[in-house]
């Protein structure tokens, strides 16, 4: 490694600093760039704020659950679609007789006698985040073409579904993946759908569907409860669980901009450079050229300028809900036409050390301008951007900590640097998995009944199958660009990559270009044909594998009253 190139950007980051803040401006807190960086003291300033409850946006996607905002209109929210409650076990493993009410929302506009139900996983998020997919997107497109009934089920521990009065360790003991999974077999075989109470909803085929977390709950339930659902679609369904998953950064690498992605990678690699001289003088120079200056530990301020990353995941087909904040973020690391800083062990400066700091100097300022400025004034840094307090158990708290504690316990997917310090990355190598899964230990101290485990269990998600589950009637809906896409059966690490089959009894499809389950949303106008034609293709296939799917139940019925009239007949 080079001292020279180091102290080249060092000797920038000294006389330059006043400079960057009188050049930046303030920005729309409404369109920041978020990512599962996002620490929770930010979380819970954006949650205060006047913007935070519009909601807050962060770099298109919602900064209480992650989720793309796909915004219900005003009628949505009213009596035709719910909440309506269900009487829900609060165990299905044991003996008691505990209730509690889950909501769920449902649109019969469509439905016709006999007719499938779709039932759709509200995953980890508000169930009412839903509404658009039954207002517009999937769950509109399936039960307006067969004369079927849409339906949204809230997960358990979201929303306002709960089991418990608050959120201790204990009281989380309710919330597992096997749980949430017999609630939808539950809810499938008992609802009492109003209005609708002279159909026999038990005996008309019910379609699961999910996405990402969601996704892998409709893959397992096909697979757990066959004679329950007839059939599943899985879309950007993470089936594998993943303790370190640094491969959710792999995708943004292969596909983000050549440049930006080259030039992140070597300011990453600069940056790692100077922190681990372990100079004071030089380490507080570069917090400060970020805007980041009062962070303290280090670990900390690189998980700060990985928050932007989170704005790939945000993008969408539909520009009204989708997000080009990545595109903008690249934009300003794109200065000049020659390549960013060398890589710091080569033998001699960049050609151009100007155009090479320049490119610096556009990341520094953006990360001030899009991230530091999230912190309030009147908040200190290491409020906003440390990662050393994880308290609060009050049902408030379930944006963020119910999901902590399922991937705490069964999930994993501690995001940040491989386990090689050397390969080339766009986040820091201190961000590994003691870091990432801080919060674990923290968040979670033990209960009198239930306590976290040291490292997620994810033997308890994994044992359903992984990359290579299948079974017929169940389909995987991926995006060729998913930072998920690693955790899912088209991962590049699955056995049979490049040799799975799509059928009509197990389709198996890849949106080119797709990212996350860009197949749940609709066109809001209902008019298919502004749909991009990637998009109108998964639409359309999904419907032909569903009516496909449908006529098999209805084969199925038929051979069952004739075996039956025979044996009647017979007696």
């Amino acid at each position: 490694m080079r001292i020279a190139g180091i102290l080249t950007v060092a000797a920038w980051l000294c006389t330059t600093v006043s400079a960057l803040e009188r050049r930046l401006t303030a920005d729309d807190l409404t369109r920041k760039g978020t990512s599962p960086a996002l620490p929770l003291g930010l979380f819970r300033h954006l949650e205060r704020t006047e913007v935070a409850t519009r909601p807050a946006v962060i770099g298109g996607v919602d900064s209480k659950t992650r989720q793309l905002p796909f915004g219900a209109s005003t009628a949505s929210k009213g009596s035709h679609f719910g909440p309506h409650t269900h009487d829900q076990r609060v165990s299905h493993l044991d003996a008691g007789t505990e209730t509690f009410k889950q909501r769920y929302w449902f649109d019969a506009t469509f439905y016709k006698q006999g007719g499938p139900v779709y039932l759709l996983d509200g995953g980890e998020t508000d169930g009412e985040d839903r509404i658009p997919f039954l207002e517009t997107g999937i769950l509109r497109i399936l039960a307006e073409a067969t004369g079927g009934l849409g339906l949204i089920l809230e997960h358990r521990y979201y929303g306002e579904s709960f089991p418990v009065a608050n959120l201790s360790t204990d009281s989380l003991r309710f919330l597992t993946t096997e749980q949430s999974l017999y609630d939808s077999a539950h809810f499938a075989q008992t609802v009492v759908v109003p209005g609708l109470e002279k159909h026999n909803l038990s005996d008309v085929p019910w379609i699961y569907y999910g996405g990402s977390y969601a996704g892998a709950k409709s893959a397992f339930a096909r697979k757990l409860f066959p004679s329950v659902f007839w059939g599943a679609i899985a879309s950007s369904a993470v089936t594998t669980a993943v303790v370190d998953f640094h491969d959710y950064y792999t995708p943004i690498m292969d596909h983000g901009p050549t440049e930006c992605i080259e030039r992140l990678v070597e300011h990453t690699s600069l940056i790692d450079s100077i922190l681990a001289l372990g100079t004071p003088f030089l380490t507080s120079r570069l917090k400060e050229a970020f805007g980041l200056g009062n962070i303290t530990a280090d670990a900390d301020f690189v998980n700060a300028l990985a928050i932007p990353l989170g704005s790939w995941q945000a993008r969408n087909w539909d520009p009204a809900v989708g997000s080009t904040r990545f595109f903008e973020f690249c934009d300003a690391l794109a200065v000049g036409n020659s390549s960013s800083l060398a890589a710091v062990d080569l033998p001699s400066l960049p050609k151009d050390p100007r155009k090479a700091l320049e490119s610096f100097q556009g990341y520094a300022s953006y990360v001030k301008e899009h991230v530091a400025a999230l912190c309030p004034p009147d908040t200190t840094q290491d409020e906003c951007f440390g990662t050393d307090e994880y308290t609060g158990d009050d049902l408030e708290d379930a944006p963020w900590r119910s999901w902590s504690y399922q991937f705490c316990t069964e999930w994993g997917y501690f995001i940040g640097h491989g386990p090689d310090p050397e390969a080339p990355s766009i986040v820091s190598r201190l961000l590994d998995t003691e870091y990432t899964g801080k919060i674990c230990r923290l968040a979670f101290p033990d209960g009198k009944l239930n306590s976290v485990p040291p490292v997620p269990n994810v033997t308890t998600v994994n044992q359903y199958g992984g990359y290579e589950l299948s079974y017929s009637r169940l389909a995987f809906i991926d995006g060729s660009e998913d930072p998920w896409l690693y955790a899912t059966p088209h991962s590049p690490l699955a056995p049979k990559h490049g040799r799975r089959p799509d059928t009509l009894s197990e389709p198996f499809k890849l949106i080119p270009g797709g990212v996350h389950h860009w197949d749940q949303n609709g066109s809001p106008d209902l008019k298919r044909s502004s749909e991009p034609k990637a998009i109108r293709r998964v639409h359309a296939e999904e419907l032909a594998f569903v009516k496909e799917w449908l006529r098999e139940w209805d084969d199925s019925r038929r051979w069952k009253w004739r075996a039956s009239g025979r044996s009647r007949r017979a007696l």
